[in-house]
């Protein structure tokens, strides 16, 4: 039976087996690199189908141009999209100014049109030339394979390696293109499978085996820099107490505190939040690592009524949606520079720090936090109320618990007492005799100040939060007013992050009320009783005690499952698709690839012929089916007539089963993984 010509649906078939294939392909890569931004699966998946645009305008002019027409048509799309951004500059400078846009925002970057643009005309690039190449051939698997890798380094860049961390998508990849083999017409010079495979292979293992100190191309283009002049919101909660029920935002979310900014500079007359603030994800990590539990939050909000710099959000975050948000790494702190606006909506994503009650029990604190434990000029009065107050405290633990009673205890809440949170405002709070204005009396502010310096008098490190408290949910949304804002101290214990307390906020964060009150109960006697030592004799300036680390560390973070050891599964998986692929090829060459395939057969057996020896004297030591196979060879490579596959693969199975049935047992195991047939010529 002679071998017969592709009918018009075969050919429908295979083309239509190539196109899906050029889209899968793109489309793992395009969705790789749409996680360098916040929620832009959809444009990058869009954009993945693309050159099937350039394709249809193959019909009317070639190849090259139609290639030239999307890639204009996509970058002028660019360029209007990105021109709100630079409406000044001209159409080069608005493109070729998106890159460093891109490089300098925060990670993952915002989905806003001028920061899309680099990675959409990457997609459509890629798109385009592999959607045309599957017409011609020769280039069906280099040009897909080489658009995908490009999308697969600029995702890996662009997010330093967190895209795939385990080199799972990468892996997803390598079988995408293994099994393309099985699809696609394999003639002319192109890149061997098995080359191809082992190299793709390699980069994976590389990729989630070895440490991750690669290149980072963000340290190309410096980062905007942003100073805030206001630096201390903490004076704002008196008003925003006497606004009542104003609204300021309205929230989607969990029912958790917002944030609005995080105190950490104590200078003896007031709270001062940072000053520079830079792109989220691209500024340095912070001083102070995040706790080894925690749990993810994310919230839509809308300005209603809230104005100045700050931008409320929810934990410490990871994501903003607005592209000129700025933050600081080290307490989380955002702002917009040109302030916010009524109306202004936006996506914040965090992590809350979620630590045990257990864990905090015996946790320790760091002993070089000096930055959160500064208290400058620091009276005796502070500093000895504070010891009194911890006096009989095992651990930073109890001692928190202790100070967050202490601080309680026999004050109230007013909303009317004077403003301020220096050492003598402090001491008036803290030690003022009845009638005095401010004694035992105070706002969050002063519950909260109190509180952080006493901590850091007994080594503590500690920083103030103003925000609000969680509001609960109505027709779907938690409207915050200004009734709600307030102000918590947080503690920072090793291996577990930030902690909330609550000596009077009511934020409903941190410690169990259960666990603070068994600390409570053992230190009763102690903790209810400290005393102020007499203002004439406080000397000059005392510095807080430092509270020593114990030697066991704060249990470390659990680790997650090491794909590494599924490497050898990996190889082994990338060999058989290769041998697979392999033989469906030689299937497709008649007597010829059957021939071929018994002389793979021989080479796993260990019984290589000599090249010296004739296809019909090797055939001949098989028996019948190898003579006859032989003939059908020599047919096919001599005869001026098309050859007929006849009984080829037929007789090439049986000749194939003679001689495995001859190989030793460990051949036989490795048989159908071994990669020498790979390279066989």
């Amino acid at each position: 039976m002679s071998e017969t010509r592709a009918t018009p649906a075969a050919t429908r078939l295979s083309g239509a087996l190539k196109y899906a294939w050029v889209c899968a392909v793109v489309l793992v890569g395009a969705l790789q690199l749409a996680q360098a931004w916040d929620g832009a699966y959809v444009y990058f998946g869009l954009a993945a189908f693309t050159g099937f645009l350039a394709l249809l305008l193959t019909r009317w002019v070639p190849a090259g141009l139609a290639a030239l027409a999307v890639m204009v048509l996509a970058l002028a799309a660019g360029f209007f999209a990105a021109k709100g951004a630079s409406p000044d500059r001209d159409p080069t400078w608005v493109l070729l100014d998106t890159v460093p846009r891109l490089l300098t925002a925060a990670r993952p970057a915002p989905a806003t049109p001028e920061l899309l643009v680099p990675g959409l005309l990457l997609v459509i690039g890629v798109s385009t030339g592999a959607v045309l190449s599957v017409a011609k051939r020769n280039t069906a698997l280099f040009v897909p394979a080489l658009g995908a890798a490009s999308l697969y380094v600029s995702a890996a860049l662009l997010t330093t390696g967190r895209a795939d961390r385990y080199g799972l998508v990468a892996l997803v990849l390598v079988v995408l293109l293994a099994l393309g083999w099985l699809v696609i017409d394999r003639r002319g010079p192109v890149v061997p499978p098995a080359v191809l495979a082992t190299a793709l292979a390699a980069l994976t293992l590389l990729a989630f085996v070895l440490p991750t100190n690669g290149f980072e191309p963000r340290r190309l283009v410096t980062p905007p820099i942003t100073d805030i002049a206001i630096s201390n919101p903490l004076p704002q909660l008196a008003a925003w107490a006497a606004q009542g029920d104003a609204e300021l935002f309205r929230m989607r979310g969990p029912e958790v505190p917002v944030r609005l900014v995080t105190l950490s500079r104590y200078t003896g007359a007031s709270w001062e939040a940072a000053a520079t603030y830079g792109p989220l994800g691209v500024v340095d990590a912070p001083d102070l690592p995040l706790g080894g539990k925690t749990q993810a939050a994310s919230a839509d909000l809308v300005i209603t009524g809230l104005q100045g710099e700050w931008l409320p959000g929810v934990g410490k975050p990871q994501a903003v949606s607005l592209s000129d948000a700025m933050v600081d790494p080290d307490t989380g702190s955002l702002v917009v520079a040109e302030g916010i606006r009524t109306g202004l909506s936006y996506t914040v994503r965090g992590v809350v720090e979620t630590p045990a009650d257990a864990d905090l029990a015996e946790a320790q604190v760091p002993a070089d936090a000096t930055r959160y434990t500064a208290l400058p000029r620091l009276p005796f009065t502070l500093a000895d109320y504070a010891r009194q107050a911890t006096a009989n405290a095992r651990t930073p633990y109890e001692k928190a618990v202790a100070l967050e009673q202490v601080v309680r205890l026999n004050r109230r809440p007013d909303a009317e007492a004077p403003v301020g949170s220096s050492y003598a405002r402090l001491e008036t709070f803290l030690f003022g005799a009845p009638g005095e204005s401010g004694a035992g009396a105070g706002t969050a502010e002063q519950f909260a100040s109190a509180y952080a310096v006493l901590a850091r008098a007994v080594g503590l490190p500690t920083r103030v939060v103003v925000g609000f408290q969680p509001v609960p949910e109505q027709n779907g949304e938690r409207v915050v007013r200004a009734a709600d804002a307030t102000a918590w101290p947080e503690v920072y214990f090793s291996g577990w992050g930030w902690v909330a307390f609550d000596p009077v906020s009511g934020n409903g964060s941190g410690p169990s009320a259960a666990s603070k009150r068994e600390v409570l109960n053992r230190l009763a006697s102690t903790t209810a009783k400290p005393t102020p030592t007499s203002l004439p004799s406080v000397p000059p300036l005392v510095q807080p005690t430092a509270v020593q680390p114990d030697a066991q560390a704060a249990p470390a973070a659990p680790k997650g499952f090491p794909f590494w050891v599924l490497t050898p599964v990996l190889v082994l998986v990338v060999l058989y698709a290769a041998r697979t692929s392999r033989r469906l090829r030689l299937r497709s060459a008649g007597p010829v690839g059957a021939w071929n395939e018994v002389l793979d057969a021989l080479q796993l057996a260990g019984r290589k012929p000599e090249p010296s020896r004739t296809v019909p004297d090797v055939g001949r030591d098989w028996g019948e089916p190898g003579r006859q196979l032989a003939v059908l060879v020599d047919q096919a490579a001599f005869a001026p007539q098309p050859a007929q596959a006849g009984p080829s693969w037929t007789l090439a199975r049986q000749v194939r089963k003679a001689v495995r049935r001859k190989a030793s047992w460990w051949r036989k195991v490795v048989w159908a993984v071994d990669p020498r047939p790979l390279f066989r010529r």
